[in-house]
């Protein structure tokens, strides 16, 4: 289906692409028109009025989906940190046991050393040599 036979105009089915693709801000507005009851209101405003109340509701669900997801990706880095945390002072723990148990008898504890890479380029970019 062509975005020209439809009835909604091109410019609503981008903002809805947009809406999809969750790249439409949060704080973008859609305009909430009133009007009066009783009063006349014109087809293209009919019209105006109908596809922003769609767009409002698209923006709505976008943002309370985005919402959520921050929430799940804040709960799971809170998760890691903690298990990071725990596995880090159980780390300094050992080390201050393994410091005690050589102590107690009378041997030496050698402090773990920072591991340490040596890497050499051999290739360049382009698969020229790097200059010497």
């Amino acid at each position: 289906s062509s975005c020209f036979s439809s009835s909604v105009p091109l410019c609503c089915i981008a903002r809805r692409r947009y809406l999809e693709e969750g790249k439409m801000a949060q704080r973008y507005q859609i305009s909430s028109d009133k009007v009066a009851e009783g009063a006349a209101v014109p087809e293209k405003v009919q019209l105006k009025l109908a596809r922003n109340a769609t767009l409002a509701e698209e923006k709505q669900k976008a943002v309370d989906a985005a919402k959520k997801e921050r929430e799940e990706q804040r709960e799971a880095l809170k998760k890691r940190t903690q298990d990071y945390d725990k596995e880090y002072l159980a780390r300094t723990q050992q080390l201050i046991d393994l410091r005690r148990e050589a102590k107690l008898g009378g041997n030496f504890f050698v402090e773990p050393e920072a591991k340490l890479l040596f890497v050499v380029r051999i290739k360049g970019i382009i698969k020229m040599s790097p200059k010497p």
